[in-house]
């Protein structure tokens, strides 16, 4: 999820008419003003003091495993009523609605907690908002784009129906039926039949009506729908958009056409072509992709070891802009990272990661507000321009893919660890493939 599919933009309102609504909100809950003005004091005084060299997250503070834990428990939470996942907690005006975008790919994340931890609850959670997805799907076999119950539900959505296909194969995984086979398949299908001839998505579905290669994540959907269906449509329609996005990878390793008119190439943005690109290659098996999205993740972490921080906003070849914190963006990184780390073997890409990961692991909300405790926030500080003054549940999803992750490649060094190397030394010493 991120700011051009989502609540953020899909409703038309200006932004002074949003900005009276979110202070509305706050008139009406006055008890989130403590909260509010708590957070946003923590935050100066935290950004203000900030460590200016990455020493000071080279060593374990925060146990992975609890943080983990709050994360989950955060999106648990962020559960409606109908069975999908709210967008946000806001701290001016509470839960958002529904939002099945961001549903569809946090279902993955939980039934991956739930094997790594034996967690039924968070079986439970996966299960209910699978169905409620499948209320959703329209004839067409696509998703609507916005919150539900948005102006904007009524259209199909080629970016949020990609994220859903991403749960509802995870689902066909799990529960192994005829219906959750055939729902991803019908949704792969529309995504295949309103691609354009080059491999992009644009027109109709898509954000802008303009195509964009973050949909790099859109392909990486479908070449998991392949790898179950079997079908050559699917499969080569992941390959022809992989395509399109490759033909605007610079020699920097910047991949243009992020295409986003009115709005800055957050990193959360730039972190998703990334992402695409790669586990779409890795899927299919594509040497040139995955070289594409190593190129592009080293040149982030270049800037991470030399910069101490990413930069919320990147320009053309990474040059930066914004200098506060995505932390979502952060997090896609880790997981970027980490995957690099499986498929090449080079320990720079698992050091980066560690430390990124104790960043953003100290900086998220202490509080004995339940709403408040394990969620991740749009920009740090709190009122950085990526979603404002808000908990996102994409965030949440994000981080708790990369710490997973973390603790599986961490166990997996230690298991091969000779008796005495500790679990930090054998994840920054060299390593070959985990994984390819």
């Amino acid at each position: 999820m991120q700011i051009s599919e989502t609540v953020s933009t899909n409703s038309k309102p200006s932004k002074a008419a949003r900005a009276l609504h979110e202070a509305i909100g706050l008139v009406r809950k006055p008890l989130r003003i403590v909260p509010l003005i708590s957070k946003i004091a923590s935050d100066a005084v935290s950004h203000a003091m900030s460590p200016r060299h990455l020493y000071s997250y080279s060593a374990t503070k925060v146990p992975s495993s609890d943080v983990l834990q709050s994360l989950i428990e955060w999106i648990l939470r962020a559960q409606r009523v109908d069975g999908g996942i709210a967008a946000y907690y806001s701290f001016l005006t509470g839960y958002s609605d529904s939002y099945p975008e961001v549903t569809g790919y946090i279902i993955p994340t939980l039934y991956d907690f739930a094997r790594m931890t034996g967690d039924a609850a968070s079986i439970s959670v996966a299960e209910r908002a699978t169905d409620w997805l499948y209320s959703l799907q329209m004839p067409s076999g696509g998703f609507p784009a916005g919150l539900h119950n948005s102006a904007a539900a009524i259209q199909p959505s080629v970016f949020n129906t990609g994220q859903i296909l991403q749960g509802l194969v995870r689902a066909h995984l799990e529960r192994r039926s005829s219906e959750s086979l055939r729902r991803a398949e019908a949704a792969g299908d529309w995504l295949a039949s309103v691609q354009s001839p080059d491999g992009a998505w644009s027109g109709t579905g898509a954000y802008q009506g303009q195509a964009h290669t973050y949909y790099s994540m859109v392909a990486w959907a479908l070449a998991e729908l392949a790898a179950e269906s079997g079908r050559q449509r699917h499969a080569e329609a992941a390959d022809k958009n992989i395509d399109w996005v490759l033909a605007h990878s610079r020699p920097s390793g910047w991949i243009e056409g992020i295409n986003l008119q009115g709005h800055p190439s957050y990193l959360h943005f730039v972190a998703y072509v990334i992402q695409g690109v790669l586990e779409c290659g890795i899927l299919r098996k594509r040497n040139d992709a995955i070289e594409a999205a190593d190129r592009a993740a080293w040149a982030l972490l270049r800037k991470f070891e030399t910069h101490k921080h990413l930069a919320g906003t990147y320009e053309t070849d990474f040059k930066a802009g914004q200098k506060f914190a995505c932390l979502t963006g952060n997090a896609q990184m880790s997981c970027v990272w980490l995957r690099l780390y499986e498929v090449t073997g080079d320990s720079r890409y698992i050091n980066a990661s560690l430390k990124m990961n104790e960043l953003v692991k100290q900086l998220l909300p202490q509080s004995s507000k339940r709403e408040l405790n394990g969620g991740v926030a749009g920009s740090y500080p709190i009122w950085g321009s990526y979603q404002p003054m808000r908990l996102i549940s994409w965030g949440a999803k994000f981080f708790a893919d990369a710490l997973m992750l973390e603790q599986r490649i961490l166990h997996e060094l230690e298991d091969a660890a000779a008796p005495g190397v500790s679990r930090l030394e054998a994840a920054t010493s060299e390593a070959s493939p985990c994984a390819s």
